[in-house]
C-alpha cells in the first residue's frame, strides 16, 4: 500500500495557522472587552458608594461636592460605555474573521478527507484485483 499524499497539505497548514491566529485575536479582543466591562462595574459601584455616603451626610457643602463628583462619574461612565461598545465591535469583527478562517480551513480539510477516502477505495480496489489475479492463477 502506497502512502497517501495530499497535494494541498501546505495550503491546509497555512489555513490552520491563519485560523489559530484569528482565534487568538478574537480571544484577545474578548478579553479586552471583558476588562472594559469590569472597569464600568467599578465605576458604577463607586457611584453608588458616593451616592450612599453623600445622602448620609447632613452637611449641604458635602452634598454639593457629592453632586459635582457624581456628575464627573457620570461622564466617566458614559465614556466607558462608549469604549465598551467600540471594544465589543472589535471583538465581533475578530470573531467574524475567525469564523471565516475556520470555514476556509474546514473546506480544505473536507477536501483532504474526501481525497483520502478516494485513495483508500483505490487501494482496496488494487488489493482486490491482486487477490482476484492470484485466485485466477491458482485455478489454472
Amino acid at each position: 500500500m502506497s502512502a497517501f499524499k495530499f497535494r494541498l497539505e501546505k495550503v491546509l497548514s497555512v489555513y490552520q495557522i491563519l485560523e489559530e491566529q484569528a482565534k487568538q485575536e478574537w480571544a484577545l479582543q474578548e478579553k479586552l472587552a471583558h476588562e472594559e466591562r469590569l472597569k464600568l462595574e467599578v465605576l458604577n459601584i463607586q457611584k453608588e458608594e458616593v451616592r450612599a455616603f453623600g445622602y448620609a451626610q447632613g452637611d449641604l457643602a458635602l452634598r454639593q461636592a457629592m453632586y459635582g463628583y457624581l456628575a464627573v462619574l457620570e461622564q466617566r461612565i458614559s465614556r466607558q460605555t462608549s469604549v465598551i461598545e467600540q471594544q465589543e465591535a472589535l471583538a465581533a469583527q475578530a470573531k467574524e474573521t475567525w469564523i471565516k478562517a475556520r470555514q476556509e480551513t474546514q473546506k480544505v480539510s473536507t477536501l483532504r478527507e474526501n481525497k483520502y477516502e478516494e485513495f483508500l477505495k483505490e487501494e482496496l480496489r488494487k488489493e482486490q484485483k491482486i487477490l482476484d489475479d492470484m485466485r485466477a492463477h491458482l485455478q489454472e
